[in-house]
């Protein structure tokens, strides 16, 4: 019992550290805007390496994800987002998205995680839509993935490494999960889809 209060007393101290806002209507506009800036240049760079284009922004993912789930963004370090729905229980919100063609691609991790729940946000460009899911992971659920064939997620951040996998293949697929919710992008409209 007392290691749970130490717990949640390291998490609230993590908390009030952080630099939270609202995610209203303009921000959610900016974000959108940005976002289609982000894509053209995006389609731009990949004419001329062939192949290789510039990384989704997390800051997109995280202020849309945030404007849908109700969550507050933290725009300085310690975790993505804070879910204070419950005021006697705040969350610490990781927030991971990913806009690779290819669904096992790896997202990476610090080696020093510390969150209440993990969010996917994955970007579908061919109709400009993100898929919200909360995953239910946290980030000591998240300590036994496999990250190659002899090494968790742990014994990585053990050795001060960052941990990569394909979420979308070790806990998506893997818990056959649903998105939560879905934002059409164009329409700057969020579905609610559980």
């Amino acid at each position: 019992m007392k290691i749970m209060e130490i717990d949640k007393n390291i998490k609230y101290s993590k908390i009030e550290k952080m630099d939270l806002i609202t995610v209203d209507a303009q921000r959610v506009n900016l974000a959108v805007d940005i976002y289609f800036h982000w894509k053209q240049l995006d389609a731009e760079i990949r004419t001329l390496s062939g192949t290789r284009g510039i990384n989704f922004p997390s800051e997109i993912s995280e202020y849309l994800a945030c404007y849908a789930l109700g969550y507050k963004v933290n725009k300085a370090t310690g975790g993505d987002a804070v879910d204070d729905s419950d005021p006697n229980n705040k969350r610490i919100i990781e927030i991971k998205g990913s806009s690779a063609q290819s669904l096992t691609a790896p997202n990476s991790f610090s080696p020093s995680e510390f969150f209440d729940e993990l969010v996917f946000v994955r970007l579908e460009k061919y109709d400009d839509s993100l898929k919200i899911y909360k995953t239910g992971i946290n980030s000591e659920s998240i300590k036994n993935i496999k990250v190659n064939k002899s090494e968790t997620f742990e014994e990585q951040q053990k050795q001060g490494r960052r941990p990569r996998f394909s979420i979308h293949k070790e806990i998506i697929e893997k818990y056959d999960l649903t998105p939560d919710y879905v934002f059409l992008l164009r329409d700057k409209k969020v579905c609610k889809i559980k």
